[in-house]
């Protein structure tokens, strides 16, 4: 695209309890989105590098879809986001348009090395093209096995809120039995990126009070399918972990779990372990997990990726 002007645009950011209304109405969303009243749209701007073909899935656990620049208000949120990080580089995965661009490859001067004529046949026969959006506001193609940042993007009309639990995102199951809303999100990630993705909600990571909740998580794990990546399917992410000993101190000092409320497991209410847990396999497991075949506590790897339960208790009224 060519040049552009620099729009004004109002960022709304709150972190007063949202009302029971849609972003719609409010125009707020998650805590990691920011409204553009140009578009009356949220944006978020993520700055982790992934393929092209993981990041439609991010979007869309986020209530969201990968953006296509459609306009030049979506491309002027861009620079601005990325004005912020000027070392993340000049590309940014967005979607298709419909528009044909060319590639921001250079292209390579000609090698008749035997091994990179064999590497330059496999690329040919492997790569497909994918569109980024660069830091001047240009949107050119590059191969979709590169590693970029990537920008989502949610219309304000689109945008989920569920008003029983007051959370930003759709597919939570409400109990009154324990009075909270519970959801799965069809991603697996590592403990800190699911504490992440939770808060951004408006809830946390799942934290187990009673028996009774105990019960009610089970059941909802038990109906669950095997998300792809998962380390195993058999662990969900829980709201507990314990600090990791400095380096060098050893690993199998005693370990004192607490929850995402800084309450430790008998605080909370349920600290019940599955059979041999915790056992801290390898010194390494220091983050909380739920078992699906029983529904009690386990430990495990933070740095291993799993599906998680996000919980937000009922609002108040």
């Amino acid at each position: 695209m060519g040049q552009y002007v620099i729009f004004v645009f109002t960022v709304l950011l709150s972190t007063v309890a949202p009302d029971n209304q849609s972003p719609r109405v409010t125009k707020r969303y998650r805590s990691d989105y920011v409204y553009n009243y140009e578009t009356d749209a949220f944006y978020k701007l993520h700055i982790e590098s992934r393929r092209s073909w993981q990041v439609k899935d991010v979007c869309k656990v986020e209530g969201a879809l990968l953006m296509a620049p459609n306009s030049d208000h979506d491309l002027v949120q861009l620079h601005l986001m990325l004005k912020q990080y000027p070392d993340l580089g000049d590309y940014v995965w967005v979607a298709n348009d419909g528009e044909a661009h060319e590639s921001a490859e250079e292209q390579p001067i000609i090698d008749l090395n035997p091994a990179t004529v064999r590497s330059v046949r496999w690329r040919i026969y492997d790569d497909n093209y994918c569109e980024v959006a660069t830091r001047n506001g240009d949107v050119e193609t590059m191969p979709c096995y590169r590693n970029f940042p990537f920008i989502c993007k949610v219309k304000a009309s689109d945008a989920a809120y569920d008003p029983r639990c007051g959370a930003y995102g759709k597919d939570y199951k409400c109990f009154d039995s324990v009075r909270s809303c519970y959801k799965i999100p069809h991603i697996v990630y590592t403990w800190s990126e699911a504490y992440s993705e939770c808060q951004a909600e408006g809830a946390h990571l799942v934290v187990l009070n009673s028996e009774t909740e105990r019960a009610v998580v089970q059941n909802l794990t038990m109906i669950e399918t095997q998300l792809k990546g998962a380390r195993a399917s058999w662990f969900f992410f829980a709201g507990f972990r314990a600090d990791q000993p400095p380096p060098g101190q050893a690993t199998n000092a005693t370990r004192v779990f607490k929850t995402v409320f800084n309450q430790t497991l008998e605080q909370a209410g349920y600290h019940t372990w599955s059979d041999n847990e915790p056992n801290n396999a390898l010194g390494r497991e220091y983050c909380g997990s739920i078992f699906k075949n029983d529904g009690k506590l386990n430990d495990i790897d933070c740095t291993h990726l799993y599906a998680f339960i996000c919980e937000k208790e009922f609002q108040e009224t």
